[in-house]
């Protein structure tokens, strides 16, 4: 018996040697002893695809190598795997492998790791950039706001005509710096409206708001936030219209930047969801309460989600 306890304390104390990376969680979990036909209610305090840590109130009395099955649920999904505890640690920390797991469930796993590793990494990089929460846009942010996405605005749509005529290959340097040519008025019309351009579409969206989508957009309705990151607010709207590339919000109220700027937009689906980052690519009406929104740096993951999201709407 001291010969097992010590075992059992030692490899608690043993050096890292996981082949997966393990996540702070802090959730519920039922702990089944299969050769007792007990459980045990505890906490799950780490999780990764190949195991867990788990916190018991009371004293655990079943040794290492016993095997188990362990209930949880995690982002709204349940899960019961088999497994075999690896090691105690005073008796009240356990270490469990999970053994023979279906490839199903293995795969759900991995997904809602992946997920809380992008929520990390989402968090980690709003906090670099401001110190503070994300909070309602008040009248004076408001007008703060604006006069920040009329300049973005206005030095964009300055540059573009520069950035058309450098994708064309022109040589000369007059054709890159308008202020040494002055007489070339028309460079903005260098790059001609497809023909399939929206009529009703303003001239101050025309640049950007072309319709150049890949992917069939299919109407829904569910409440977003678009996360302004860069003045630290959200403005909550509606999804009038998803794709695997964006999307379309009509917003609550007055959109307060322009386009180019970068977002983040949250919402939820089919009960699951989404934290997409993004770029503001047009104001579709007068009111600029009419947003469109292009997905980027989407991982394939996400990715594959929001495909499968979108089959299914189609389906129903």
């Amino acid at each position: 018996m001291e010969a097992q306890q010590s075992a059992e304390g030692q490899a608690g104390q043993v050096p890292e040697r996981r082949a997966h990376p393990r996540y702070s969680v802090d959730e519920s979990a039922t702990l089944l002893l299969l050769s007792h036909g007990s459980c045990i209610a505890g906490r799950m305090i780490e999780l990764s695809e190949g195991g867990c840590r788990l916190s018991t109130p009371g004293h655990f009395s079943a040794g290492i190598k016993t095997r188990v099955e362990i209930a949880f649920r995690i982002h709204g999904i349940a899960f019961r795997f088999g497994g075999v505890v690896e090691w105690t640690l005073d008796r009240h920390l356990i270490g469990v492998r999970f053994v023979e797991v279906p490839s199903r469930n293995r795969v759900e796993l991995c997904d809602v790791l992946l997920e809380m590793q992008a929520d990390m990494a989402a968090t980690a990089a709003k906090e670099s950039v401001k110190p503070f929460r994300a909070q309602p846009l008040n009248e004076s942010r408001i007008r703060e706001a604006e006069k920040n996405g009329q300049a973005q605005a206005a030095l964009q749509q300055k540059a573009r005509p520069l950035a058309v005529l450098a994708e064309q290959g022109s040589s000369s340097p007059n054709a890159v710096d308008p202020q040494m040519n002055p007489r070339r008025e028309t460079l903005p019309e260098v790059q001609p409206a497809p023909v399939s351009q929206a009529p009703q579409s303003l001239p101050a969206a025309n640049h950007a708001g072309r319709d150049r989508r890949a992917q069939t957009r299919l109407p829904v309705d569910t409440s977003a936030d678009i996360l302004l990151i860069n003045i630290g607010c959200h403005v909550r709207g509606r999804i009038q219209d998803l794709s695997v590339g964006g999307c379309r919000i009509h917003t609550d109220e007055r959109f307060p930047v322009g386009i180019y700027t970068r977002v983040e937009t949250e919402f939820r689906l089919q009960g699951l969801p989404f934290r997409l980052s993004g770029v503001i690519q047009a104001l579709h009406d007068q009111q600029r309460q009419l947003v469109g929104v292009r997905f980027l740096d989407m991982s394939a993951r996400k990715r594959e989600q929001v495909e499968q999201l979108i089959k299914e709407i189609e389906e129903a």
